[in-house]
């Protein structure tokens, strides 16, 4: 399905703002980072198979992985099983994480630009973080033991290349299925969820029962990196499902739901948010620090690591610092889960010995999304409101793409998304994605 429903039509009391591509994970059995990517794969859509993935691998370790994906049953489900082994998976050596980061940042493959890396390289590091805080140590210190072979690299590039490919826009999960009892792994016996699983899993809502280990570390940091939201114990009533597909894991516990997990692609409505509703408030952590021995360019990577990994905002001020020396403040705001990724990217990346952090609430308008076309191009415009003035502010990124290839300039564009958003907002009555509605756009962007 190469275009999916996009428009705007109002409602009894309700925005039906843009429909967006939407994967909905069920790990009802459990999660680990093969059973999520065979899932994905089991989904049959043409822009991501076993040959996108073979490639990847390639990519990550020339003529070293071997993958085979094999249709299996469980508890009379069918489920595809992906196996992904190399010469290390029977003994993985103790990588750190620097070596599993230079492998991902020389990556070269279509598909996986800088984007893809930074949210590849961020699930790596929550793996890391995880298991520093356990065991006392930091980040750079662990070693991935078990989730340090190359087969966890793939499995984690692998997802974000599918998310990428499949053109995924937000994801939505229900609470994993995490088994329980013990589990044994390199540092003896364990509880289950083993405690960096554990870790990985704080503030996520989680299920727990018989069957032993059932989410992986690598599972958990795959949803703690991806999913924008967990959902509550009924299903969303705006998701629609195009496609569906089962992953298996390689055991198969006696007692306690099937190892599976399925995922759902599908289309769902961006931002939803009821007409009126006052500010929404939210836990946020505000950290900053200063530096006075930064360049501009410095600050200008950071600022780009910041929200790579997950800042919701990035800003600089000057100040004065000790024995007048002219510095600047760094400061961003993040949700708690990304607290410590966050912190570990400002030291990575800054000279700066302390960071300040403080527990804040922010307030937010209701807000969502509307996309039109310029120039043959996807433009999306940011919509809010606020007393009763409706505020449009199109997608900078997107404008700048269109600049680039059309010549005109940020400014001429921006007034003319504006100008498409009100006219789309005007068409009462309109489901998203009419052939009318369309047609008005494609036509008004020509000129």
């Amino acid at each position: 399905m190469s275009r999916w429903v996009r428009g705007i039509a109002q409602g009894e009391g309700r925005i039906h703002a843009l429909r967006v591509k939407t994967l909905l994970i069920e790990p009802f059995g459990g999660l680990a980072g093969d059973m999520f990517l065979a899932a994905l794969l089991d989904l049959g859509e043409e822009a991501f198979g076993l040959s996108e993935l073979t490639s990847l691998a390639e990519a990550l370790v020339p003529g070293e992985a071997r993958l085979a994906l094999n249709t299996v049953t469980r508890a009379s489900l069918t489920a595809s099983h992906l196996a992904v082994t190399t010469p290390e998976s029977a003994h993985p050596p103790h990588r750190h994480l620097a070596e599993l980061e230079a492998r991902i940042e020389g990556l070269t493959i279509e598909g996986f630009g800088a984007r893809e890396k930074s949210r590849a390289l961020t699930v790596l590091r929550r793996i890391a973080e995880a298991e520093g805080r356990v065991h006392g140590i930091a980040p750079e210190r662990v070693h991935f033991h078990e989730v340090g072979a190359v087969d966890t690299l793939i499995d984690v590039c692998g997802a974000t290349l599918a998310l990428a490919r499949l053109g995924v826009e937000q994801v939505w999960s229900s609470a994993p299925y995490v088994g329980g009892g013990t589990v044994v792994c390199a540092h003896g016996t364990m509880p289950v969820p083993a405690p960096g699983t554990a870790e990985l899993l704080r503030d996520v809502p989680q299920r727990f029962g018989p069957g032993g280990e059932r989410v992986t570390p690598t599972g958990a940091a795959l949803l703690v990196g991806f999913v924008d939201r967990f959902l509550e114990e009924q299903a969303p009533t705006d998701f629609c499902a195009r496609a569906l597909g089962y992953g298996a894991g390689t055991r198969e516990p006696h007692e306690g739901p099937p190892n599976l997990v399925r995922v759902q692609l599908g289309d769902a409505e961006a931002g939803l948010e009821p007409r009126g509703v006052p500010s929404r408030a939210h836990d946020v952590v505000l950290m900053e620090f200063q530096v006075d021995d930064a360049t501009g360019e410095e600050l200008g990577f950071l600022r780009e690591a910041l929200e790579g990994a997950g800042a919701l905002d990035v800003w600089t001020s000057a100040c004065q610092m000790k024995k007048g020396r002219p510095g600047v403040v760094v400061a961003f705001l993040a949700r708690p889960q990304t607290k410590e990724a966050l912190l570990e990217v400002a030291f990575a990346h800054s000279s700066t010995l302390g960071i300040r952090c403080t527990g804040v609430e922010r307030r937010e308008l209701p807000r969502h999304e509307l996309e039109v076309e310029l120039e043959g191009e996807r433009v999306r415009v940011k919509v809010s409101e606020r007393g009763g003035v409706r505020e449009l502010s199109p997608e900078y990124e997107d404008l700048a793409r269109v600049a680039r290839s059309s010549g005109r300039s940020i400014r001429a564009l921006a007034e003319q998304a504006r100008e498409l958003a009100r006219s789309a907002r005007s068409a009462p009555g309109r489901a998203g994605g009419s052939a009318a509605s369309r047609s008005a756009l494609d036509r008004r962007s020509s000129g």
